[in-house]
């Protein structure tokens, strides 16, 4: 529901066979050809899918030697309701068998969180207290986070930022990420309004 919303907003406002995808996947998730749009987008692939990409490899002991052994972490991003034993499952049957794909850690499914009015109309509020007139759009985060825990616990959990920059400006997990004096000042008041208004004062 989270990332239909997304492309329902995002559809009008997004030019080109991108924006088209978006209205068509959104009026039907199970239509191959948008999906195969919108995974063209690297910025959009994580929201309709799994992904999984080779972060770490090694193999070798010598410079001189053909490498006895090689190893790849892959880092697998997966999609709300999807198990990661069938994630490892595909995985294993690209690669053949004769290569040991394994779990590392203890990665767990969990699906997605409903879209909830008290949440959104908190949001709104906090938001529109410091910007507004800014139109409200509900997304999924393509990435992990420990809200995925609570998920699988049944607990329905949402993540909401307080801060407003311009992504050319964000730099995120890069050595100069950076945030707006200004974004900082007025992520403390939005917080205030968003805790106050879902846990009462």
């Amino acid at each position: 529901d989270w990332t239909i919303g997304s492309f329902q907003a995002a559809a009008p406002v997004t030019p080109g066979p991108i924006g088209e995808a978006m209205a068509r996947f959104a009026a039907n998730p199970g239509d191959p050809a948008a999906a195969a749009v919108l995974a063209s987008e690297p910025t959009l692939i994580g929201r309709t899918r799994t992904t999984c990409v080779a972060t770490m490899l090694r193999g070798g002991h010598a410079d001189n030697a053909l490498p006895q052994s090689a190893t790849a972490v892959v880092n697998c991003r997966i999609f709300p309701g999807t198990a990661p034993e069938d994630v490892k499952a595909t995985l294993q049957q690209v690669v053949g068998d004769k290569v040991e794909v394994a779990i590392l850690g203890h990665p767990h499914s969990s699906g997605p969180s409903p879209v909830r009015k008290d949440v959104m109309d908190a949001v709104a509020k906090a938001v529109h207290q410091g910007y507004p007139g800014v139109k409200l759009v509900p997304d999924m985060a393509p990435y992990a986070t420990d809200g995925s825990v609570y998920r699988g616990a049944g607990i329905p959990t949402y993540g909401v930022s307080s801060t407003f920059v311009k992504a050319s400006d964000e730099f995120s997990h890069g050595l100069n990420e950076r945030i707006p004096v200004d974004a900082f000042y007025k992520g403390l008041d939005y917080w205030d309004v968003i805790i106050h208004t879902l846990a009462g004062r």
